[in-house]
C-alpha cells in the first residue's frame, strides 16, 4: 500500500470509528425518546376520548334518570320511553348510544335498527374480538372503555372504534357509546413521521458533516502529502541537473584533454613520420612508414570524433549556432537526410546551461530520427522573437503515438522535458502516426544570455 494511502487511512480510521458510535448512540437515543413520545401523545389522545366518552354516556343517564329513578313509573312504559329517548340522542356526525340487556340482545341501536332484538353476545369484529361480552363485563365492573374494530357510519369503512358502556342495575341493562379513533391512528402516524424525519435529518447531517471533514482531512493530507512529494521532487530534479551539469563540464574538460592534448601528440607524431619518410630511401621501410601514417590519421580522426561528440568546442567558443551548424552537417553526411535549417538569433550569446540543453535536444532528437522516424527530411529551426528564442525541430517521418511512448519507453524524452523546465523552457511534443514529429522549445532569455 502506497504510504499516502497508508497516512490516509491511519488518519480516517479513528475519526469514522469514534463518529460511527457517536452517530449510532445519538440516533438510537433519538429513536427511543421518538417511541416514547409517540406513547405519550397517544395516551393523551386516547384518555381525552376516554374523558368524553365518559361525558357523553354521563349526559345520557342525566336525561334518563328522572324515568329510570321514577318509583311511581310503570317498567315496561320506563323502559320503552328510555329506549326512544337513547335511540333519538345524538352529538357529532357519528355519536350514538347503544343498549344491550344481560344476555347480550340488542335494545337500542339507532344506526343499525335491524340489529334491534338480536342477540349479539357472540359477534365478533374482524380481529375475532367478542366485542359485546367485552362491553357488558366492563359494564357489570362498574364502567369500562373496550377498543374494537366498527363500521362507521359516515363512510362504511371498517375502523378502530373506543367505546364506553355502564350498567343500569334495576333493569341489567349495558348502556354506551363510542367514537371512531382512526384519527388518533392517524395524528401519532404524523407524529411518528415528524420525529422518522427528524432523525433521518439528523443522520443526513450527521453524514454531511462527517463527509466535509474527511474530505477536508484527504484535501490537507494530499495537500502536504503534495506539497512534500513537490519538494522532494524539485530536489531531485535539481540534483538529477547539476549531475547533467557536471557530467557536461567533466565532457567538455575530456573533449579538450583530448583535442589539446592526445589529439595534438598524435599529429605530432605524424609529422615526424612524415618527415622520417622523406629521409628513408628503402621502399619495404616507406610501406611500413605509409601504414603507420594512415593508422595515426584514423586515430586523429577518431580521437576528434569522440572529442565533438563528447562536447562540440564550437559550443563553448563561438556560439550555439555554429555548434548546431556542424551537428546538423554531419548528421546529413552519415544519415542521408535531407536537412533544412533557418536560425536567427540576435547579438549576444547564450549561457552554457542553455546552449548545453538546447544542444541536446537537437542531439537527441537526431539520434531518435535516424533510429525510429524513417524521415526524408528534418527541419530545424532557431529563432529569436524579443526575449523569446523558439527551437523547433520537424521531421516528415512515420511519427508515433506520442502518450504511449512516454510512459514506455521514452526516457529520452521524458529527460529531454525535464531538462528544459528545469532553466525555466516550455516543451512541446506533437506527434502522430503517419505525419510526422514536431518538438517545440520556447525559452525566456532573461537571465540565460551573457551582456
Amino acid at each position: 500500500m502506497p504510504l499516502k494511502a497508508k497516512l490516509i487511512l491511519l488518519t480516517l480510521l479513528p475519526l469514522l470509528i469514534v463518529s460511527a458510535s457517536i452517530s449510532w448512540i445519538s440516533l438510537h437515543q433519538a429513536k427511543t425518546l421518538g417511541e416514547k413520545e409517540v406513547e405519550i401523545f397517544r395516551d393523551s389522545l386516547i384518555k381525552s376520548k376516554e374523558s368524553a366518552l365518559k361525558d357523553s354516556v354521563d349526559l345520557a343517564f342525566d336525561a334518563i334518570s328522572h324515568i329510570y329513578n321514577d318509583p311511581n313509573a310503570i317498567e315496561a312504559e320506563a323502559k320503552d320511553e328510555v329506549r326512544s329517548i337513547l335511540t333519538k340522542l345524538r352529538y357529532g356526525s357519528d355519536g350514538y348510544f347503544f343498549a344491550y340487556d344481560s344476555e347480550g340482545t340488542n335494545l337500542v341501536h339507532p344506526i343499525l335498527p335491524e340489529l334491534v332484538g338480536r342477540n349479539l353476545l357472540h359477534i365478533q369484529d374482524n380481529d375475532g374480538d367478542y366485542l359485546i361480552e367485552a362491553l357488558l363485563r366492563e359494564a357489570k365492573s362498574g364502567g369500562g372503555f373496550h377498543q374494537y374494530l366498527w363500521q362507521k357510519p359516515s363512510t362504511g369503512e371498517v375502523v378502530s372504534k373506543l367505546s364506553y358502556a355502564e350498567w343500569l342495575d334495576k333493569w341489567d341493562w349495558m348502556v354506551g357509546t363510542g367514537l371512531y379513533i382512526e384519527d388518533v391512528s392517524q395524528e401519532v402516524a404524523n407524529m411518528q413521521a415528524a420525529i422518522n424525519k427528524n432523525i433521518e435529518t439528523t443522520f443526513f447531517s450527521i453524514m454531511v458533516i462527517l463527509c466535509v471533514t474527511v474530505a477536508v482531512i484527504i484535501v490537507l493530507t494530499l495537500a502536504i502529502n503534495m506539497r512534500e512529494h513537490k519538494i522532494a521532487d524539485n530536489n531531485l530534479k535539481e540534483l538529477a541537473h547539476k549531475t547533467v551539469m557536471f557530467q557536461e563540464d567533466e565532457k567538455k574538460h575530456l573533449a579538450r584533454e583530448l583535442h589539446d592534448g592526445i589529439n595534438q601528440l598524435l599529429v605530432s607524431s605524424k609529422c615526424h613520420l612524415e618527415l622520417l619518410n622523406h629521409k628513408i630511401q628503402d621502399e619495404e621501410l616507406r610501406v611500413y612508414l605509409d601504414k603507420s601514417q594512415h593508422s595515426l590519421m584514423t586515430a586523429i580522426d577518431e580521437v576528434r570524433n569522440i572529442s565533438h561528440k563528447l562536447r562540440p568546442s564550437a559550443l563553448d567558443d563561438i556560439g550555439l549556432e555554429a555548434a548546431l551548424s556542424s551537428l546538423l552537417v554531419d548528421f546529413k553526411a552519415h544519415s542521408g537526410v535531407e536537412v533544412e535549417t533557418f536560425f536567427s538569433t540576435q547579438t549576444g550569446k547564450l549561457k552554457s546551461e542553455a546552449a548545453t540543453t538546447l544542444y541536446r535536444v537537437v542531439q537527441e532528437s537526431l539520434n531518435n530520427i535516424e533510429k525510429h522516424a524513417q524521415a526524408k527530411k528534418v527541419t530545424v529551426v532557431l529563432h529569436q522573437m524579443g526575449n523569446m528564442l523558439q527551437l523547433m525541430i520537424r521531421d516528415d517521418g512515420v511519427g508515433f503515438n506520442a502518450q504511449s511512448v512516454m510512459h514506455k519507453r521514452g526516457i529520452g524524452l521524458r529527460n529531454m522535458r525535464e531538462r528544459v523546465e528545469f532553466i525555466g523552457g516550455e516543451f512541446e511534443l506533437v506527434a502522430e502516426t503517419g505525419f510526422g514529429t514536431e518538438i517545440t522549445v520556447l525559452l525566456t532569455l532573461e537571465g540565460l544570455v551573457y551582456e
